[in-house]
């Protein structure tokens, strides 16, 4: 209220600082501790500790108190990207990525991880049965031990290529959380 008596009348100062914060302006704030934590710019520990306070916080200079001593994301140093074997690449700054690139994108770094994890299990399962081919040669009969280990694990990695992405992310999705 200004000395009128009236609530929001523009051309009245008043300081924003004093007013509640909402959880949407609480949620950008740990968007900015984590960019912040992301560049290491804050510990582990600082971000959980400022992460609290930014929950616990009522008002806008409750929230400012919390950031005070990181830039603002303006001022940021763009990290560096890591070195790979393959030149980055070009994009246009105007062009915005779209539902089905991302989706391409989604689906190719699944397909390339599904892969590896096929690769692992082939080669464990290789050895396995070689050991137990070796051991063979020597005894008239014995257990087919290496089915122990073959076998559940490539259950699991069968059912991640049935599913796809969505089975390898369940734990965010039964939790209740959106993707």
């Amino acid at each position: 209220m200004g000395a009128s008596g009236r609530i929001g009348v523009v051309g009245e100062s008043h300081s924003q600082g004093g007013l509640r914060a909402s959880d949407a302006d609480r949620q950008q704030v740990v968007e900015r501790l984590s960019a912040a934590h992301a560049e290491g710019r804050l510990t582990l520990l600082e971000f959980e500790d400022r992460s609290r306070q930014v929950w616990q916080a009522r008002t806008y200079d409750d929230l400012a108190g919390v950031t005070a001593d990181l830039p603002v994301p303006s001022q940021s140093v763009t990290p560096m990207a890591p070195v790979t074997s393959s030149p980055p690449a070009v994009t246009s700054s105007a062009s915005v990525a779209s539902p089905e690139s991302v989706s391409c994108e989604v689906d190719a770094s699944f397909a390339a991880a599904r892969r590896r994890e096929t690769a692992a299990w082939a080669a464990v399962s290789g050895v396995g049965l070689a050991v137990w081919m070796v051991i063979g040669v020597t005894v008239d009969w014995f257990f087919p031990w290496w089915l122990w280990i073959a076998g559940p694990w490539g259950i699991g990695v069968a059912l991640k290529w049935i599913n796809g992405p969505a089975f390898a992310s369940g734990s965010s999705r039964r939790s209740g959380q959106a993707r």
